[in-house]
């Protein structure tokens, strides 16, 4: 299920909610149980990183690709 962040537009509160399609019309605000939201567009997670960085900038091993130019 999705996590949207909404705005109520009568008490001015930010939450969030995980939405299912069942209950994507009954959202409601949990401070002033108003309906009138506004969904507010979030950025996506961060992506999972490796704990070895692997590039060929210098950081981390080389990354084997016929074009890097480190050796390992």
């Amino acid at each position: 299920m999705p996590l949207y962040e909404y705005l109520c537009r009568k008490c001015e509160h930010t939450f969030e909610v995980l939405v299912s399609r069942k209950t994507a019309t009954a959202v409601v605000c949990p401070k002033c149980e108003s309906t009138e939201l506004d969904q507010l567009i979030g950025l996506p997670a961060p992506g999972r990183v490796a704990e070895t960085p692997t590039n060929c900038r210098g950081d981390g091993p080389p990354c084997g690709a016929p074009w890097c130019g480190r050796k390992g």
